[in-house]
């Protein structure tokens, strides 16, 4: 069986809308499912469901957000009356949420959602007679589990957990600590890592044996935060695992893989499948909550005028030779560039745009977090639109969750930690000698300090959903930028949601909530 593209869109299609979304597990119900589960023809629709769920860790708003809204990377400022609701991105953005922040309560029950579909995966399939396929996946859907229960210890340090035969849903969930997760994790990865296949035989829409052990390789990055103790020489190993491998190839053209409709580029090691030829949901769209108003083009007539980058971060760039800061391939039918969109702006026949009163629309650095103007704040476009799109509000994008150049990164990190500066170094100079702006020569680095693998992290993978665990890892999450003051360190992890704690006892609120 073949689990593909188009399979995986009618799933999350039919998921979302099924799915719940409180927090108590989604169980088969045994009249109405009986077919599913105990038919082995059935056994993609048992698969792809925790597959699906991935889509909803992409969502602008809720988990994207906890990640990037959070740092100095991303703000929402508020627009008159837009963008306020009741505070939500100022907090996110100043550090001042609450257990009750509806962010919080999305993410915890996504990811709740994610361990219990691919739990629901585990335990059916495992009924079927035992092919490859059904071993197949099953290795994948505990790969899902791990990789859900490791966002969830990133954020939230805490993981409510049953095992898959756990049949007994009105017993409360065991809760795993952020070390015992961690280390559950691991051994989770590694017990399936064997018998996964090739991203070569089954694309990079699949859990493959590159993604478990690029996930290896950051989760050992970050084990000292979340452990407290450092693990550089396994995030070595397995980003040489990877990087070894020959499936995957840095590329030459950065802004190649952020085009749409692009499938298996050489660089994704895992991602989510999307497409545009069916309604995904305003969660999944990457310019329309940033570009204002005025800016339509093709069959895009609907901008929110809302998410912006700050000053700090566009100031660490090389503006004029880092191609990661700016390209204008797609001008000519969207009037924008990719990256940082700064000045003024035009439309697709190079008439200057105005903001609603008329004024000429020119983004600039500078927001007012409550109260900003139309053009405040500089916008950024990762993600490049289909001009002729039939939906507006689905992405034709698919989103890489792990890829190759974050890898090389990770071992430059864990290398330059351990004591080898001129491991790390070549490793940094080799992302850098492929980010040059056309024309130019992106300079390489002649010495190696931590924060020069720190910014770039930051160049390489800007508005990818790393920026808040990187900020962490450095030490930098806490302090104080583009109207934001120093915060308190107890920030580095999210509160416990009141809902969940409401539902699970054993779960124990997190320090200074």
């Amino acid at each position: 069986m073949k689990f593909n593209k188009f399979s995986a869109l009618i799933a999350v299609l039919i998921i979302t809308l099924t799915a719940c979304t409180d927090l108590h597990e989604n169980i088969l119900d045994e009249q109405l499912g009986g077919d599913l589960i105990n038919n082995p023809d059935n056994i993609e629709a048992l698969i792809n469901p925790p597959y699906a769920t991935l889509r909803h860790i992409i969502e602008w708003y809720d988990y994207w957000g906890l990640q990037q809204i959070s740092t100095d990377e991303t703000a929402f400022p508020t627009r008159g009356s837009d963008w306020f609701d009741n505070g939500a991105w100022q907090q996110l953005y100043l550090h001042t949420w609450t257990p009750d922040h509806i962010r919080l309560s999305n993410v915890w029950n996504v990811l709740s959602q994610g361990i219990s579909r691919s739990n629901t995966a585990i335990y059916y399939i495992s009924k079927f007679q035992q092919t490859a396929t059904t071993d197949q996946y099953i290795n994948e859907a505990r790969f899902l589990r791990a990789y859900y229960m490791y966002l969830m210890v990133d954020l939230f340090g805490q993981v409510p957990y049953r095992e898959a035969n756990a049949l007994d849903f009105s017993a409360t969930p065991e809760v795993k600590d952020r070390k015992t997760a961690t280390d559950f994790i691991i051994s989770e990865i590694k017990a399936v890592l064997p018998n996964l296949k090739k991203r070569s035989v089954v694309t990079s829409e699949r859990v493959t044996e590159g993604a478990a052990n690029a996930l290896l390789a950051k989760i050992y990055l970050n084990y000292q935060v979340y452990a407290g103790e450092a693990k550089w020489d396994e995030a070595i190993q397995y980003s040489d695992a990877v990087i070894n491998s020959g499936e995957y190839t840095v590329t030459n053209d950065y802004w190649s893989m952020f085009q749409y409709n692009v499938v298996n580029h050489p660089e994704f090691i895992l991602t989510v499948p999307m497409s545009d030829l069916v309604d995904m949901g305003s969660g999944s769209v990457w310019i329309n909550f940033t570009l204002h108003y005025n800016q339509i083009f093709g069959t895009y007539t609907s901008f929110w005028n809302g998410g912006c980058t700050t000053a700090d971060f566009i100031n660490t760039f090389d503006k004029v030779n880092d191609t990661r800061f700016y390209d204008g391939r797609i001008k000519s039918t969207t009037g924008l560039n990719q990256g940082f969109l700064i000045g003024q702006q035009y439309d697709i026949n190079g008439n200057a745009l105005t903001v609603r009163s008329g004024s000429p629309l020119i983004f600039v650095p500078e927001f007012n977090l409550a109260n900003a103007a139309e053009n405040e704040g500089v916008r950024v476009i990762k993600f490049a639109p289909n001009p002729n799109t039939p939906r507006q509000f689905s992405s034709p994008n698919d989103v890489p969750l792990l890829r190759i150049s974050d890898i090389y990164l990770v071992r430059a990190e864990a290398k330059f930690r351990s004591g080898d500066v001129g491991g790390a170094l070549a490793d940094v100079n080799y992302i850098r000698s492929r980010r040059s702006a056309a024309g130019k020569t992106l300079a390489t680095l002649s010495s190696l300090t931590a924060d020069d693998i720190y910014k770039e992290r930051g160049f390489e993978l800007y508005w990818e959903g790393f920026r808040r665990q990187d900020m962490i890892r450095f030490g930098k999450f806490n302090d104080a930028h583009q109207q934001r003051p120093v915060t308190t360190a107890n920030k580095a992890l999210y509160p416990i949601p009141t809902s969940a704690i409401d539902v699970n006892k054993k779960l124990t609120q997190n320090p200074g909530y």
